[in-house]
């Protein structure tokens, strides 16, 4: 590898060419949000684990303040070369905001305290007439929604999902009363919204948003499939830098277009025979949230003939069927059914999902600010040297705040990941 020592952090190499588009994707959506509020039409702050079909049956636009943290770790910088997601932290910091606390939420509390919602990437995130948030996964985000709702004095709904167990290491059928449950908390949504924006839920309107979010699952799925190929026509680099459309504007239109580009693009390179690499060697997975701030990370390996060619967060799973005579019923099925199942074997609990890509080994960045994600990890890594004989390293960044990377360190033990797989496939360098 690199003898270089100087911490360089960049964004990664694409490999595809609809990759590069999907940062002309998100200027255009922040331009078009920009534009939808100018026009005097509501804006909503949500959280990545929301049912946006709503917003976009409602005619809301939404904005994301996770991904606003990490759109500032990737391209803002101010005019001493600091991110701006490291300026706002240190701003959150500054008003005592722990160093403990996630780095999503200090950048983002620091975005608002600074009190100009303009100053930073693509304009900023317009001021909202709504926050929402719901209450699954992330243990901060109630409280972190919370105080930003009372700083920008405006009101907040949080919407209550269920918190479900795995069973031997898949998720459950929803029950019926648990699905009944959720139904009503998204008409609670429905009519706060209506009450506080004065736009009325359309049935039809929704059903139109979920035939194309249904399509749009069908179509990663297959981009999904197609991955599985030897060589890699697709990493982890080209996998999180096209997730937002889906992630961020499920139910759209141009959503629909942007993945069937995608995988009209893979199915060609796997039909070529065509990889990331002229002479691929040996296959990683990138296991947890990227970091942002250096995502060239998912190119180490490169020299050595070594790709990433899966990552396992915000990957596709099978969606229920589609339920048009009552679609917040099969909303409310789809979300409590979310259990990531390419993940999990469904008797002995394992991660099934490095068989069958193929992996050699894996990187795992365990952030201990980020609980849900960094609790799994351990049992992970101990199933997959111990069952699967796959190697693993744990690296330990923020996802956002460079000023947590070490890159010696990481280096480090990359290297000593490198130096195994090899060893174990027999390959000399």
């Amino acid at each position: 590898m690199s003898k270089e020592t100087k911490t360089t952090t960049r964004a990664s190499r694409k490999t595809l060419k609809t990759s590069a588009a999907a940062w002309r994707f998100i200027q255009d959506d922040y331009a078009g949000g920009h534009a939808h509020k100018a026009a005097g039409k509501p804006v909503v702050w949500s959280c990545a684990l929301m049912d946006k079909e709503i917003y976009q049956a409602m005619g809301i636009y939404g904005f994301y303040p996770e991904q606003y943290a990490s759109l500032a770790a990737v391209q803002g910088r101010t005019a001493g070369g600091e991110k701006d997601a490291v300026r706002y932290a240190r701003i959150a910091e500054e008003h005592g905001y722990s160093t403990d606390l996630c780095g999503y939420h200090r950048a983002c509390m620091g975005y608002v305290i600074n009190g100009n919602l303009a100053d930073g990437p693509l304009g900023g995130m317009p001021a909202p007439d709504l926050l929402v948030t719901t209450s699954s996964v992330c243990d901060l985000r109630l409280k972190w929604w919370e105080d930003m709702a009372q700083r920008l004095h405006v009101p907040m709904f949080i919407l209550d999902r269920p918190e479900r167990n795995l069973r031997y290491g898949r998720m459950e059928t929803p029950q019926p009363h648990e699905v009944r449950y959720y139904r009503s908390q998204l008409e609670d949504l429905i009519a706060y919204t209506t009450e506080v924006t004065g736009i009325k839920y359309d049935k039809d309107r929704l059903n139109a948003c979920l035939d194309l979010s249904y399509l749009t699952n069908e179509l990663r799925l297959e981009i999904l499939e197609l991955r599985k190929s030897v060589p890699s026509p697709m990493g982890a680099s080209d996998g999180f830098s096209t997730v937002y459309p889906a992630m961020y504007c499920s139910g759209s239109e141009k959503a629909y277009r942007f993945y069937r580009a995608l995988r009209d693009e893979v199915k060609a390179k796997v039909e070529q025979g065509q990889g990331q690499v002229e002479h691929e060697r040996f296959r990683l997975m990138w296991t947890g949230i990227p970091t942002w701030f250096n995502t060239s990370l998912m190119n180490y390996f490169e020299p050595l003939g070594g790709v990433f060619a899966m990552e396992t967060n915000y990957v596709p799973y099978v969606w229920p069927l589609r339920m048009p005579e009552d679609p917040l019923t099969e909303l409310a099925y789809r979300s409590l059914s979310e259990g990531n199942e390419l993940l999990w074997e469904s008797t002995m609990g394992q991660p099934v999902v490095a068989r069958e890509f193929k992996i050699d080994g894996v990187v795992v960045n365990s952030v201990y600010t980020c609980r849900p994600v960094y609790l799994p990890h351990l049992e992970m890594v101990r199933v997959l040297e111990k069952e699967l004989g796959i190697p693993s390293v744990v690296i330990d960044c923020d996802f956002v705040d460079e000023r947590s990377y070490s890159e010696g360190q990481v280096r480090t033990r990359l290297d000593a990941l490198a130096e195994r797989i090899l060893a174990n496939k027999g390959i000399r360098v």
